[in-house]
């Protein structure tokens, strides 16, 4: 007869099979999207030097319900407290509440940033190759890694994008939105898009207020989306979702 540790241990390893087939992966939420063949990120973002104030801490665990109520793929949360008015623990709460893989959404700087995300429960965090250098950007993406959280590096320009695409990661974000004025152009995101290799994961940031912004992200290439301040703003969560899924055209029969 076989003795209890051994016993004990045998069952241990059962579990941790169990517990990593049941993790949240980001990367898998992304390649493998609910529906339309492109994954929808939604944001928790409760204010923005743009908008001024779209949301309360108070009301964040009743919205990120209605994301998954909504069959969102992933839930993104801006945690920058000074201009954003998010703070980490945000990640903690919604982790609580809902099963879907969460971004840490932070203006990261220092290794110091992975490892609070990582306490928190984060399953990705965003690295924005425009605010450190290269050596830095290396760092702060293999540090993502060992800690199994998904590094998605996010570019906004084409010197930032030929940077990115020198390293080995595999999550690439392009923000529509540039950093310096906040001024959103999504053709400009889409033509950084189509010069991104098949072999990464491809993501567009900000500026979807309709289908067809949608659209013109994934005829770039983009495998999903991320959409902040419209969804934060929109009354009726799973119908503004919805909404960014139809199709542009539907065939209705002979005479449609």
């Amino acid at each position: 007869m076989k003795n209890f540790l051994s016993r004990i241990i045998e069952i241990k390893r059962k579990e941790v099979e169990k517990l990593k087939s049941e993790s949240c992966s980001f990367k898998n939420a992304l390649v493998n999207p609910k529906s339309d063949g492109l994954a929808i990120i939604a944001e928790i973002k409760l204010a923005s030097p743009v908008a001024g104030l779209i949301g309360k801490k108070t009301d964040v665990t009743n919205r990120v319900t209605e994301y998954e109520l909504a069959g969102v793929d992933a839930i993104s949360v801006v945690v920058d407290k000074t201009y954003f008015q998010g703070e980490y623990s945000l990640i903690r709460k919604i982790k609580q509440n809902v099963i879907l893989p969460i971004l840490a959404k932070d203006f990261i700087i220092d290794p110091l940033q992975i490892f609070q995300s990582k306490r928190m429960g984060a399953d990705a965090v965003l690295l924005i190759a425009k605010i450190v250098n290269q050596t830095k950007l290396i760092e702060l993406v293999k540090l993502a890694e060992e800690l199994e959280i998904d590094p998605i590096v996010e570019v906004d320009n084409q010197n930032d994008l030929e940077r990115v695409l020198k390293i080995n990661t595999d999550l690439v974000a392009v923000n529509a939105r540039n950093l310096d004025d906040f001024s959103v152009d999504i053709d400009r995101a889409c033509h950084l898009i189509k010069q991104i290799p098949e072999n990464r994961v491809v993501l567009g940031f900000s500026g979807i207020r309709r289908r067809e912004d949608v659209e013109k992200y994934k005829a770039a290439g983009a495998r999903g989306v991320l959409v902040g301040t419209s969804l934060m703003k929109a009354r009726n969560v799973k119908k503004f979702i919805n909404k960014l899924r139809e199709p542009l055209f539907k065939f209705t029969g002979p005479g449609f």
